[in-house]
């Protein structure tokens, strides 16, 4: 043992040096990548490669419940989506023609008699859309369209519950039925606490069928948005197969005649393939299923963008912006991705695309805003001719976006709004008009 203090100084030693080198290289490393940490702001690349799964994107606008007394419903997202997670277990079955043409009698006493939920979608939707989200257990689902799903439970003591799907424009109207294992589960978890959702009034001096709107203002919140754009370049290198030739305005072309530009007023662009252009019509349920594959494959989802409504005769359809599940609106931003489908040398693809280029973050930042009740709603369109009171198709609260006047650059805002539509026109209901001024069309 006579070598122990020998044997500590070394190991001693030995520490002093192991401890400097390690001081010295946590001084002098650096990391090649650093992640990051609660960064809000969103990711240009994973935004525009960002799919989405049909039920995503085709989605009910609100749900009203008619009661003996009231009519009550909903806008909340997650009080929609649990009323179709429940119906995503649902067998539907037993699908027949109702109605090729029904009256506007016919259709109120199947949508708005009591012990009935309406669910409102605000295009036209294909069963074959439908059956890809649902389960249809018919061999042979038609092609036919609906805008309103009704599930009546009136008389549902045998625990079979009727489904109607109703075109409202065209009065077709199919009726299936399915069978519930657990009516008792259903009541309780749907019609019970539907008794709690906001009021919902009508005046039935507007519309052909009764418009139902929420009696209190569904939001009364501004609120603030940072914004990014996209590179042009990143969607060009998306959008053209071949070689591509940029052009002086800052757009893109190929040799097949194809060009992208950009439009910086609206924060959008446009996409167009003429060797696309069509004069067929389009098989509905093909057109949502080919432009939401060519939206997954070509620029993404980098916002909340929801089905809105389709003209198949042109082959047009359109997915608008949503924000707390309202629809977003805007006579400066572009607020919508507007596509129109085609064939080029005997295949289908896109003819124009249009969309915005922007990507909203909430900063957190809000501002109270008076908003119009749904009683000042429906008085101010009570003053439309009799004629124009009768094309009102439907009426909702939304927002407008707008760029921020002091830093448009970098902030835009959203404004709750009144919105109906007039024949097939989104039109603002303005404050002047709702505190009773002479009604001016926007």
């Amino acid at each position: 043992m006579k070598y122990i203090e020998q044997i500590k100084s070394i190991v001693l030693f030995l520490l002093v040096f192991l401890s400097l080198g390690l001081t010295f290289t946590i001084w002098n490393f650096t990391p090649k990548t650093l992640d990051a940490i609660d960064d809000p702001a969103p990711s240009l690349e994973s935004a525009i490669v960002e799919t989405k799964k049909i039920e995503q994107v085709v989605r009910p606008l609100k749900i009203l419940i008619h009661g003996e007394e009231s009519v009550n419903g909903t806008v909340n997202k997650d009080q929609i989506d649990s009323f179709l997670k429940s119906m995503n277990q649902w067998d539907i079955s037993d699908l027949t023609l109702l109605s090729d043409e029904a009256t506007v009698n016919e259709m109120k006493d199947i949508m708005h008699d009591p012990a009935r939920a309406v669910i409102y979608y605000p295009g036209a939707v294909p069963f074959p859309v439908f059956d890809a989200m649902m389960n249809v257990s018919d061999t042979n689902v038609p092609e036919a369209t609906f805008n309103r799903v009704v599930v009546n439970w009136e008389s549902s003591s045998n625990g079979a519950l009727a489904v109607y799907f109703v075109n409202s424009d065209s009065g077709r109207i199919y009726e299936g039925t399915v069978q519930l294992s657990d009516f008792g589960n259903f009541e309780e978890s749907f019609i019970v606490p539907a008794e709690e959702y906001p009021l919902y009034i009508t005046d039935e001096s507007i519309g052909t069928l009764p418009i139902y709107v929420p009696e209190e203002p569904v939001d009364t919140s501004s609120y603030v948005y940072l914004y990014e754009e996209t590179p042009m370049e990143v969607y060009a290198d998306r959008l053209f197969d071949g070689t591509v030739d940029s052009l002086p305005d800052g757009g893109y072309t190929d040799k097949a005649g194809a060009f992208l530009e950009r439009s910086e007023a609206v924060k959008g662009f446009e996409f167009v393939q003429s060797k696309a252009e069509t004069t067929d019509p389009a098989i509905p349920s093909e057109l949502v299923f080919n432009t939401t594959k060519y939206i997954n494959d070509h620029g993404g989802w980098t916002n909340d963008y929801y089905y809105f409504g389709m003209e198949p005769i042109n082959q047009e359809i359109d997915y608008r912006l949503f924000i707390n599940n309202l629809p977003v609106f805007g006579s400066t931003v572009s607020t919508a991705i507007e596509m129109q489908w085609g064939t080029a040398e005997g295949e289908e693809d896109v003819f124009r695309y249009d969309r915005p280029i922007y990507i909203l973050e909430p900063t957190g930042r809000t501002v109270t805003k008076d908003q119009a009740s749904g009683s000042a709603v429906l008085a101010a369109l009570s003053r439309l001719s009799e004629e124009e009171r009768a094309q009102v198709k439907e009426i909702m609260p939304g927002y407008e976006l707008t760029r921020n006047s002091n830093e448009p650059d970098r902030l835009m805002i959203v404004e709750p709004n009144w919105y109906f539509k007039l024949n097939n026109t989104w039109l603002k209901l303005t404050t002047e008009v709702l505190g009773g001024g002479p009604f001016g069309l926007e």
